[in-house]
């Protein structure tokens, strides 16, 4: 028999097509971050006009002596200088530096003891209740509660009458009207000193700590004492850098207290850069001067923001 050949076929299949793929792929990338950079162009566009744009023009017009009417003079860093040489300046700036020094604690402190307390509780619908009750104090504007306390403190206000009822008649007084409790009494306002937004994020640190983890620490015999200076305190550091950062800057911005309550007095017992710059600019017509004192406002609050964030995160 003769000897027979088996042929054995071979399917054959198409070529590889990984540059097509790859092409693909490349182009549908492109596709996207040109999308992303469509969807950012109409929000950068509105920040640069009315935000970087003006913050320009006044870094600019701090080194003129303009009115807001005629065209502006080059005048170099005379604005600065006369700041610097100007004691209602130099007072609002003492000022400010004691409303940083004790306003900073009172706005974090009780916020975050009060955030604490609401993570304790172990039933999520009283969670949810606490939160919605200190959370709702936002939907009340500011200038509203600058008005009650400017009655608080008023010579008949509920402050002195409880003084009076007490036996403590003595120490009444025009509590924003005195040059030695004016400032004092402004820093002090908003008792219990409990803000909203600070309770929030404080909250939504505290909950993002796995439970898992706190649990742990329980089984390992920690009270909740060492529970909260070594695990809740450490994991949420960044929420008190954020929100020290920005307290920071609450306080040195702050206008609208000031200037409803007492206008910068009694004798400028009140007085801060900000309301200093206002006066200077809105009163006065001196809008390169004002102007001025703004970008060393912006120079302040930009290097404490930076030491801020450098020791928090050499702490971390």
């Amino acid at each position: 028999m003769a000897g027979s050949t088996t042929v054995v076929a071979t399917e054959r299949r198409p070529a590889a097509t990984v540059r097509p793929q790859r092409r693909r792929s490349v182009r549908r990338l492109v596709l996207e971050r040109l999308a992303a950079v469509a969807f950012l162009l109409p929000t950068l566009a509105l920040i640069g006009v009315f935000s970087y744009y003006p913050a320009v023009r006044a870094g600019v017009t701090a080194f003129t002596r303009w009115d807001g009417f005629n065209p502006p003079v080059w005048v170099g860093v005379q604005n600065f200088t006369q700041a610097f040489g100007d004691p209602d300046f130099l007072r609002s700036a003492v000022n400010v530096a004691i409303w940083t020094l004790f306003g900073v604690p009172l706005a974090m402190v009780p916020s975050f003891v009060v955030a604490e307390l609401i993570f304790r509780l172990r039933s999520d619908r009283a969670q949810f209740v606490w939160r919605a009750v200190f959370v709702a104090p936002l939907i009340i504007p500011p200038v509203v509660s600058i008005l009650i306390w400017q009655f608080l403190y008023g010579p008949n206000g509920p402050i002195n009458t409880v003084l009076h009822s007490v036996g403590l008649g003595e120490l009444a007084r025009s509590w924003i009207a005195d040059p030695k409790f004016a400032l004092w009494a402004l820093i002090f306002l908003g008792f219990p000193w409990v803000s909203s937004f600070n309770v929030l994020i404080f909250y939504s640190g505290l909950k993002a700590i796995p439970r898992e983890v706190i649990e742990a620490s329980a089984l390992e015999g920690a009270g909740r004492f060492r529970q909260l200076v070594h695990i809740e305190l450490p994991l949420i550091a960044g929420q008190w850098k954020l929100l020290l950062v920005l307290s920071i800057i609450g306080v040195t911005q702050n206008l609208t207290v000031p200037l409803l309550l007492t206008n910068g007095g009694p004798g400028n017992a009140t007085l801060t850069p900000v309301l200093y710059m206002y006066q200077r600019a809105i009163d006065y017509g001196q809008y390169g001067f004002g102007m001025a004192v703004g970008t060393l406002l912006f120079v302040v609050v930009l290097a404490l923001s930076i030491i801020n964030m450098r020791v928090l995160r050499t702490r971390s």
